[in-house]
């Protein structure tokens, strides 16, 4: 039932089935006080693009996630040691930056589009959106493939540590901790490794080791958290991203016949995608003074959860907010966030989503799905284990 003291952003019910309770809570309750996780919940577009703007109210330096937990990651701090860091990272993460493995990501595009097209039914996270990324973030670090079912493994725990797996046991959670710490000292050990070579080299970690055109260093700390970041955030993003734009082509079949008739609007496709049904749902901040948000005042010190994914379906924002319009071309959602947290790896999952359509268009008749997809239980990222389907190729 959607309505008053429902809503519960952990209940695998609303995970599974969100956007009735969001737009619930923008009609109702766009300030929303969840009694029984101790949260504040904003779903309107205005109030999350405005809370994520103002860092000095709505902090992350207690973790972006539902538990209080600093960690040594951009993603974690705020203005100024935030602005520093991207500073010295951003340079590796630009367009023109990236443009340098855009032959590559097309050829490992084009292979695994091949391998799924066929009259079988397949499993397009297994076979497609799940290890691309991956394999991409792998051959950018240039990381052994024997350790890539790591990289799968490691983001895992990493990502159920951040929605904050309320329902773990004590065992559980250890097993998250000691993951993610094998995680970190594997990545120090390969850094340490690289480090007197790092000016020689071109993969990404080397990159980041070197100094940036300004002369300013990371430390062997921050490369590791910004090694963890990349892959973790890379990963996710962008294997949700093509699943969930994946399956709303299939249901939607006008929209894939509209980007079949037309190929130039594969980037407006992609930028609806991540508006319709965003990856990352939300994220969480802290706030450091009392601040008043749609009649509400929420307190100093508060948990605060900004729902990405309902601010994009704001009909306050968008027409026709909740169909799926492949020429719609939303370059102001903010599915990667807004202001200074701007997504550093967005215009590389931009780049891997594009090439997966340009691949999908040139081989693919059409699509269809083989049964609903499995979805998973993260509260703040939406994704799909299983997304079966069946490919007719040209």
């Amino acid at each position: 039932m959607v309505g008053p003291n429902t809503y519960d952003p952990f209940d695998p019910a609303i995970i599974r089935h969100p956007y009735p309770h969001y737009t619930w809570l923008r009609e109702n309750a766009p300030c929303y006080y969840c009694a029984k996780r101790d949260i504040y919940v904003l779903s309107r577009y205005a109030d999350v693009r405005a809370s994520l703007a103002n860092f000095e109210v709505f902090s992350s330096t207690e973790g972006v996630g539902y538990e209080r937990r600093p960690v040594p990651m951009m993603i974690a701090y705020d203005p100024p040691q935030h602005t520093r860091l991207r500073r010295i990272a951003a340079g590796r993460f630009t367009p023109r930056a990236l443009s340098q493995w855009a032959d590559r990501i097309d050829q490992i595009a084009s292979e695994m589009v091949d391998r799924l097209v066929g009259t079988r039914t397949v499993n397009m996270v297994e076979e497609l959106a799940g290890p691309l990324p991956v394999q991409v973030v792998a051959e950018m670090m240039d990381i052994p493939m024997e350790r890539r079912a790591d990289f799968k493994r490691w983001s895992d725990k990493t990502v159920e540590a951040l929605g904050g797996a309320v329902d773990a046991t004590p065992d559980e959670r250890m097993a998250v901790e000691r993951t993610i710490v094998e995680f970190a000292m594997w990545f120090a050990d390969v850094i340490a490794e690289r480090r007197p070579s790092a000016d020689e080299r071109t993969d990404l970690i080397s990159l980041l080791i070197r100094p940036s055109e300004e002369g300013e260093s990371l430390g062997d700390a921050e490369i590791v958290s910004f090694c963890v970041l990349l892959l973790v955030a890379g990963n996710e993003t962008t294997t949700n991203l093509i699943s969930n734009t994946a399956y709303h082509l299939m249901r939607e079949p006008s929209q894939w016949n509209r980007v079949v008739g037309d190929p130039s609007l594969i980037n407006s496709l992609v930028e609806e995608g991540l508006r319709y049904d965003a990856p990352i749902q939300g994220f969480f901040r802290n706030t450091r003074a009392a601040i008043e948000v749609a009649g509400v005042t929420i307190p100093q010190g508060a948990k605060v959860m900004l729902l990405y994914g309902s601010a994009n379906r704001d009909p306050e924002k968008y027409e026709a907010a909740d169909a799926f319009l492949a020429d719609r071309n939303p370059i102001d959602h903010i599915a990667f966030g807004f202001g200074p947290h701007t997504c550093l790896g967005s215009h590389l999952a931009r780049m891997e989503a594009r090439t997966v359509v340009k691949h999908l268009l040139k081989k693919v008749k059409r699509m269809e799905l083989e049964g609903e997809p499995t979805r998973t239980n993260n509260p703040l990222l939406r994704g799909m284990e299983v997304l079966p389907m069946r490919v007719e190729p040209h």
